[in-house]
């Protein structure tokens, strides 16, 4: 019993680590190379890989039919995605955006010490202006179809407001730090007295 355990947990495990490294391939090819959002590019690559685990899944119950079904081919697929996107949110994506990566990789490469407004500025100018942080972040949006485009310029759309209505959703389960979703104070008074009012 234990003999056969062992061998569904080391296909398993064989599986998720080929198909987990093809996986991290993919970000080397041209594949999608003209998406630009690297989240997006990413949840397509995990899909594919995951697809592919599935299949070896597949061929491995027809070959040991008395080892899985196809219930381990779902499985498979299913687990592959969801650990694969936990572990790209939380760290590729995380050091593709992070303030505090660049601020650690920065002063990583120029060692010495710095006073709390020269790293603002470096920031102001590196981060945001020379490596167009900004720019790159809202070019996201639109291609995310938060925002359209007018002939004056850009708007939030119907889309855009419930991403934000999601966002704050979210802020407030988790108690995130409530400007970053309410960026002017009188919106956050407000919302503060809505909620007063709602628990009354």
């Amino acid at each position: 019993m234990l003999k056969k355990i062992g061998k569904i947990m080391g296909i398993y495990a064989v599986i998720y680590l080929v198909c987990s490294v093809i996986f991290v391939g993919l970000f080397h090819t041209p594949i999608l190379k003209g998406l630009e959002v690297l989240m997006y590019r990413g949840i397509v690559f995990i899909l594919m890989s995951g697809v592919l685990a599935a299949t070896a899944m597949f061929l491995c119950k027809k070959k040991w039919q008395e080892l899985f079904d196809f219930k381990d081919v779902i499985l498979m697929f299913l687990g592959f995605c969801c650990v694969n996107m936990v572990l790209f949110t939380l760290i590729p994506v995380t050091v593709e955006r992070s303030v505090s990566v660049f601020t650690l990789s920065y002063m990583a490469e120029n060692p010495k010490v710095y006073t709390v407004e020269e790293m603002e500025d470096i920031f102001n100018e590196k981060y945001v202006q020379e490596f167009e942080a900004f720019d790159k972040r809202f070019k996201e949006q639109i291609v995310s179809g938060n925002v359209g485009e007018t002939e004056e310029g850009y708007i939030i759309n119907d889309r855009g407001k419930a991403t934000v209505k999601f966002f704050r959703v979210i802020g407030s389960l988790f108690n995130t730090d409530e400007r970053l979703v309410y960026p002017n104070e009188n919106s956050i008074d407000a919302q503060k007295e809505v909620i007063g009012e709602s628990e009354k």
